[in-house]
Order: C-alpha cells, then structure tokens, then sequence
C-alpha cells in the first residue's frame, strides 16, 4: 500500500437555493504478499518456539507483495491486487483506481512509481495466538526520499492459505510504544478485541474515531494530536460550504470491513490498527435545494444532482491505548469508498437500510 492523506476540499457556489459539493481525492499507497508458516528465529534448542511465520518468510512475503502491488498499480488493475491484499485496506485501493480518473498525468505517473518498504522491522506472535503479523516500514520509491513517517501494516492468513495485506496505516509519529513479549521473543496479541485491554476495549477505538465527525460530542476519549484535529475539521468544512442551505450529517456507515488487529504492549496498554466506515450524509434544509456532486462524487454517482447524497468513506488508524487515561491516535488514512443519490432530502441511500 502506498501512503498518503486524504481530506474533504471544496468550493461553494452561489445561487438561490442551488448547492454545489465540492469534494475530495488523494493517493494511497498499496502492496502484497504470499506464503506460508514456519519456525521462527529464537527458537530453544530442544523445544523449538515457532511463530505464525518466521523473519525470512515475513520478508519473503513482504518482497512478493511489493512484487505484485507495483504491477497492479501501473495497470490500476484491481484484480491482480486481490490476490495480495484483502479488506480495508483493499477497498481503499480499489477507491483509488477509482478515483484515479480525476487526477492529473502527473499524479498518476507519480503513483505508478515502483515502491518498496525499507527499514523493516517485524512484530511477529507466537503460532496459534493469532493469524497475522504485523510489520513497521517506511515506503521508498527510486530517486526519492523515504517516506517520513512509518506505515503499519498487518498481513493476515487467509482461509485458503495465503497471505495479504488486510490493514495498514501511516503515522503522524515516529513514536511508537514498546511491545510485550513473551519468553521466546514472540509479541503478545490482544485475543479478544471486545473486551477491555489497558484503558478500554481496541474495538471502542472505532467509536471515538466516529465521534470525532460529530461537532461538540463529548463522547470522544482521543487526546488531541495533528489527526484529531484534522478530522474535526471535516465537518465544519463541510458544512460551511454547504451553509446557508444545507448541511452534512455524519454516521457509522456499514461495518463489512472493519476490523481490530491489536498487540499488548510492555507497560500493559495496547497497541491497535483498527478500520472505521463512515457515512456521510449531505442534504438540503430547503425543499427546493438541490446538491451538485464533486468531480470525486462523480466517480460514482455520474453527471446528477439530487436533493441529498450518501458518502462512504473508509479509515484505517493505528492508536495507543495505555494502561490509564485517554488513548492517543497516531495515524490515519482514509478514502471515498462510495456515493449515491437520495430520494429526497432525508431518502435512504439505495441498497442500503442506513
């Protein structure tokens, strides 16, 4: 996966009670793998600890995942991608050959340079603890700089045998916590995601994801930090450009790829990479308003306008939740995974009960 940040831009337009969305693109960054499960380093001589890979493999699969990312992504070809990647972080590719069509020659050209992730450093659990392993790298294309910051990224066993990239985020840190490990040298992952892990349960983190779209809630444990600030941002963005007509109201979207990967961490919090799916909900307050889809929109919706739109767009964050006190979020990325016209300015989004 490739990294970058993706944020809600726009210009309004005047008229009566005409509204018009401006909307939102961005890159990511995307990659692959394959493999198997063996002995991994450490091992005790007369009782071999193994883990759910070891080092060589981890490296082998990371190789062949950039292997097949770098030629998916110069063709945009999402089906080759899908052998190497799978959940969230698959959807946010798939936006972003989507979304492609909206960026310049140059953008493009940028996109389709060839990557690879340097300065690898493995975070693998003991076999039979988990299915998965994680990995922090910073992603590299020729002739550039390393990326600043980090990606974590998380490959997972498929029930077929393989091994994808189902997760990854990049952080606005190079800070990250200390990782419990048991006697082998084996990280410690968190079983049960729904149950309280240090200040509260990894999968509560998507909740105060949420809460950050909704203006004054109270409800948000995060401590503040340059991500936060940046999420709460989008809906007064986006309500301001539609003011004084309209407004954006911000829901959990349909939860089909979120999911929590989460790892203990050595002073008895956690660490988690996590996806959230939120709905995005722009409408007239006026009977007679209609709303103009960005170009971003149009991917999706077409050449339309409609009294109200319904916006999907997908995170995928990693945070810190330590043992006491408000969690700290660390990064996250996210795409317009999806858009349709309502029936009015209150309709339902089509195929969906939201």
């Amino acid at each position: 996966m490739k990294s970058a940040v993706r944020a809600i831009a726009g210009i309004a337009c005047a008229g009566s009670l005409v509204l018009t969305m401006a909307g939102c693109g961005g890159s990511s960054e995307k990659g692959s793998a394959g493999g198997g499960s063996g002995a991994a380093d450490g091992n005790k001589e007369n009782s071999p600890a193994v883990g759910v890979v070891s080092r060589a493999q981890a490296d082998k699969l990371i190789d062949h995942y950039e292997k097949v990312n770098n030629r998916a992504n110069k063709n945009s070809d999402p089906k080759l991608l899908s052998t190497v990647e799978g959940g969230a972080v698959f959807e946010q590719s798939k936006a972003t050959y989507k979304m492609q069509k909206t960026w310049s020659a140059k953008e493009r050209a940028d996109y389709r340079n060839p990557f690879r992730y340097i300065d690898r450093k493995f975070y693998i659990p003991r076999k039979g603890t988990a299915d998965w392993f994680a990995m922090v790298a910073h992603s590299k294309s020729p002739g550039k700089k390393k990326g600043k910051y980090p990606g974590i990224l998380i490959m997972e066993k498929q029930k077929n045998g393989d091994w994808k990239m189902v997760a990854g985020s990049y952080s606005e840190t190079k800070w990250l916590p200390e990782f419990a490990k048991d006697e082998d040298g084996f990280v410690k992952p968190v079983t049960d995601t729904g149950k309280k892990s240090g200040a509260m349960a990894p999968d509560s983190l998507s909740d105060s994801l949420l809460d950050l779209y909704k203006p004054g809630s109270a409800k948000n444990r995060f401590r503040a930090s340059e991500s936060t600030k940046a999420i709460r941002k989008i809906p007064n963005s986006q309500n301001k450009l539609l003011s004084p007509h309209g407004e954006a109201v911000y829901s959990r979207g349909e939860s089909t790829h979120e999911k929590t990967h989460a790892l203990r961490t050595k002073d008895g919090g956690t660490f988690a990479v996590f996806s959230t799916e939120v709905r995005e909900h722009d409408r007239g307050t006026e009977v007679t308003a209609t709303i103009h889809p960005s170009d971003s929109m149009k991917v999706y919706v077409g050449e339309t306008s409609a009294p109200s739109f319904f916006v999907d767009w997908l995170h995928v964050s990693s945070a810190y939740i330590p043992p006491k006190g408000d969690p700290r979020l660390l990064g996250t990325e996210y795409d317009m995974t999806g858009a349709a016209a309502g029936s009015d300015q209150n309709g339902k989004m089509p195929g969906t009960d939201a």
